[in-house]
């Protein structure tokens, strides 16, 4: 073994003797005095937000109403059982009338908060509503113009006229732009015709499909006759009924002329929810069915539109960034209800002994397996909930005007890091349970099917995360070939204070990194934003740098092969940026609560040592990265690290069941609070 190689052992070994060092960092929690308990009232209050009188009365209505019973946890129950069990919670919710489907855009900070609440139940009632409101009804409200919004918002907002979001194809999802579906317009009739051309351009999945849609919002190419040809002006949305009204045989009605519906069955998770295929024969509908917000076919079959037609599909798909925001915070609550279950099955749970002359088992919530299972993933349920909330900020009328580019760049991104988040919680929660965690009427394996449909739906994370990727490249990209280089303004505006050298904390700076440094914010902050801005420059410099002395040109078989190539940065770079958005709108938060008449200090330092450890994970997440790149130097990092979130999880672990019971999910949700069984 050469002298290189017993150096860093023997400085590793060192290291793992000063365990005193890390522990006189921080708190001794092996008795907790009624003085350092944190305010659960308080955290509670955060984590509920201004709506909080919205959202008791959503967990009254769980608790009281037999019709949020899950009964498909604890027996076989039919298909259709489960259909019409959701659409009467559905009704059930509705009849609060705590919200408005105009919410969405006037006042989209209740409506998430109303979401998320609604998530706590079985989430194929959530799913309904994402269907009926988020998408059958946004497409009327945000691509619709007043005829549309008067004639079909209120039944659609009382659940009266039940809808399908027709844009997934089997053939096509991510790429909707290369949709089959056809609308050609009649100047004779003043009718568009409506046609499924290929098996594949059935409409595939939307719920509401196969049992309880009367209509569908159909998003299909628009053909427009010329002379004896056709002009493709690309994917627009149609108002199509499907079903009749009550009939005596049906009472959601009977299938229409040139309808064809098939239904999906049965599926791992959502079986609540009427998913389906959906085709189309010569379906006739008046020219007044086309939404035209943005464009328009008059009766001679002109088309007029004041959106660029290169722009034109992505202002119409910008309008849904709110759906994907629900979803996000759909996974969110998944995510705290299964840490909820958690917690108090390892509050409850003893095994083992801490000595063998001690009968006395401990709950497994005691060892540092069980922590570091479970606590991490509070920090990041209470940051992700707090970055959730500036976004919702952002997006009201008393808000920061916000671009849109930049709020679908969030809610893409959020989206696909904090589902996958969520299902990375839950199986680790499925672990801590054992046998427990496959039992059906623990809930947890039933959250965490539904919260692997979430990284795909609306929209695959992947996908998602290039479309992160693409927005700050293009910002990125028009900075550096600006008169201006070194002037970075909005999402990227953090670039222009990264020092090259990292915060000096408690007087040091250079060389290996201290223990102090490792729990210090502002080192935390540093670290995240050279990684996002590393990234980014990397990426910049393949696709737009020069090879062989030549300009790469974008929109090229060249540039799309690095592009191709680099698409593994991408989600890469989509983490870098959620982690700094996350840490920076989470310290926000708790600055503002800190700033509160009704702040204590000891929620305010828990907060911040969620914040601590929430990054810490992220950084260990990329430890290669920080380490490759000289922002974590020294032999013995990685285990200082680990210690650190080994440390910050034991000191968390005594809040634990307080931080999660201010989730407040109703205990028709929260089994084994008590017990083990």
């Amino acid at each position: 073994m050469d002298k290189a190689t017993l150096r860093r052992i023997d400085n590793t070994l060192k290291h793992l003797t000063k365990v005193s060092d890390i522990e006189s960092l921080h708190k001794s929690t092996t008795t907790l005095k009624d003085e350092e308990i944190p305010n659960v009232k308080l955290l509670r209050s955060m984590l509920d937000g201004e709506f909080h009188f919205d959202r008791d009365r959503l967990r009254e209505l769980f608790q009281s109403s037999n019709t949020f019973n899950e009964n498909f946890l604890m027996k076989p129950i039919t298909t259709d059982e489960h259909r019409e069990q959701t659409l009467q919670a559905v009704s059930e919710i509705i009849q609060l009338q705590l919200v408005q489907l105009s919410d969405m855009e006037k006042n989209p900070k209740k409506f998430l908060s109303w979401f998320e609440s609604i998530s706590m139940c079985d989430p194929s009632i959530s799913l309904k509503f994402a269907v009926q409101y988020n998408l059958w009804g946004g497409t009327i409200l945000f691509l619709g113009t007043k005829k549309h919004h008067d004639k079909y918002l209120s039944d659609i907002g009382s659940g009266k006229l039940l809808g399908v979001f027709g844009l997934t194809e089997l053939g096509h999802g991510s790429n909707v732009n290369g949709l089959e579906t056809i609308a050609t317009f009649d100047t004779t009739t003043q009718e568009f015709i409506i046609n499924s051309p290929t098996w594949e351009s059935q409409k595939y999945w939307p719920g509401n499909i196969s049992k309880h849609g009367k209509m569908a919002t159909v998003f299909a190419r628009l053909l427009l006759k010329n002379n004896n040809s056709s002009k493709d002006m690309g994917i627009h949305a149609f108002v199509v009924p499907i079903r009749s009204g009550e009939s005596h045989n049906n009472k959601y009605g009977e299938l229409l002329p040139g309808v064809t519906v098939r239904d999906i069955s049965l599926k791992s998770c959502y079986n609540g929810i009427d998913n389906g295929g959906l085709s189309f024969k010569n379906v006739r509908i008046p020219r007044e069915n086309m939404l035209d917000r943005f464009s328009r076919v008059d009766e001679n079959g002109v088309y007029h539109s004041e959106i660029p037609s290169n722009r034109h599909f992505a202002m119409t798909m910008s309008v849904f960034f709110i759906g994907r925001l629900c979803l996000s915070l759909n996974a969110l609550c998944l995510m705290k209800s299964g840490l909820s279950i958690a917690i108090g099955y390892a509050k409850n749970r003893h095994q083992f002994a801490t000595t063998t002359k001690s009968k006395k088992e401990i709950p497994i919530l005691v060892y540092s397996t069980t922590q570091l299972r479970l606590i991490p993933y509070i920090a990041r349920s209470y940051a992700l909930d707090c970055a959730h909330k500036v976004i919702a900020d952002l997006l009201t009328n008393n808000g920061t005007n916000t671009a849109k580019d930049v709020i679908h760049s969030y809610s893409s991104g959020f989206k696909a890091i904090t589902s996958w988040a969520s299902v990375e919680s839950l199986q680790l929660s499925r672990e801590v349970l054992g046998g427990q965690g496959f039992r059906l009427c623990n809930r947890i394996p039933m959250l965490l099917n539904h919260a692997d449909l979430i990284t795909t739906g609306e929209g695959d994370n992947t996908v998602l995360c290039q479309q992160v990727t693409k927005f700050l490249l293009a910002k990125y990209h028009s900075v550096i070939k600006s008169s201006e280089p070194s002037n970075f303004k909005g999402e990227l505006a953090y670039i222009n204070s990264i020092t090259s050298q990292p915060p000096i904390i408690g007087g040091g700076g250079g060389g290996d990194h201290s223990l102090t440094e490792l729990i210090s914010i502002p080192f935390h902050k540093w670290l995240l934003e050279k990684r996002e801005y590393i990234l980014i420059k990397t990426l910049h410099s393949r696709l737009y740098g020069r090879l062989d002395d030549e300009l790469i040109e974008p929109n090229t078989e060249r540039w799309f092969s690095n592009w191709n190539q680099s698409l593994p940065l991408c989600k890469m770079i989509t983490k870098a940026n959620v982690d700094r958005l996350t840490q920076s709108f989470f310290l926000q938060k708790i600055n503002q609560l800190a700033s509160s008449f009704s702040a204590d200090t000891n929620t305010i330092y828990l907060l911040k040592n969620l914040c601590r450890l929430d990054t810490l994970c992220q950084i260990q997440k990329d430890l290669g990265f920080f380490i490759n790149n000289g922002l974590l130097v020294g032999e013995s990092i990685w285990i200082q690290l680990q210690d650190e979130i080994t440390h910050l999880s034991r000191d968390i672990s005594p809040h634990a069941h307080l931080l999660t019971e201010a989730f407040a999910i109703p205990n028709k949700f929260n089994p084994l609070q008590k017990s083990i069984e």
